[in-house]
């Protein structure tokens, strides 16, 4: 298990959930954005440092990647980040088509991709917004499980660095603090 695991503070995470390499990333997928109703103990994503694919509109995020994810500071996110870090935890991001409006999200754990008839997981822009403020995740369960670990990407900071009008909700939902890996 590699890097050292530091609480942050969210009310200035522009500061440090940032570009650290240059990529090719779709301006929509630009940013830092905050996974409203996630059940789970993890709150903020970025999808920056990572090489975007333009041939097959694919992307692939490691969740334990240099201030990639932010996880609760407490027991549960302590165990989910450590776990991440065990099965080497990263989710494959493939988009249907160049709109870059649906994708397929894929779970890879030990090295292996989680079968869809396990979790057929999916990632598509909300409503008529096409600019990359909302998407919805959905999740099928073992062939007919919906809604559970249901959750909407907000972008709470964009491209530039500043904070969008969901930045303010996101703090109000959150902990003072999170765990991220550096």
């Amino acid at each position: 298990m590699t890097g050292s695991v530091v609480a942050q503070k969210f009310e200035d995470i522009a500061t440090w959930m940032t570009v650290t390499q240059p990529t090719n990333l779709p301006d929509v997928l630009k940013g830092v954005f905050f996974m409203d109703g996630n059940p789970l103990p993890d709150d903020c994503i970025t999808l920056y440092n990572q090489e975007w694919d333009n041939t097959t509109n694919c992307l692939t995020v490691p969740v334990t990647g240099p201030t990639q994810w932010t996880f609760h500071r407490n027991f549960l996110g302590w165990v989910l980040l450590r776990g991440a870090q065990l099965s080497g935890f990263r989710y494959k991001i493939q988009f249907e088509d160049n709109t870059l409006q649906q994708a397929q999200v894929i779970p890879i754990t030990f090295g292996l991709p989680v079968p869809r008839w396990i979790i057929d997981a999916t990632m598509c822009q909300h409503g008529d917004n096409s600019n990359g403020d909302l998407w919805e995740r959905k999740n099928i369960w073992f062939g007919g499980f919906p809604r559970v670990g249901e959750y909407v990407l907000r972008r709470v900071v964009d491209e530039n660095g500043q904070y969008t009008p969901a930045f303010q909700d996101m703090l109000n939902k959150v902990d003072t603090e999170c765990l991220v890996l550096q």
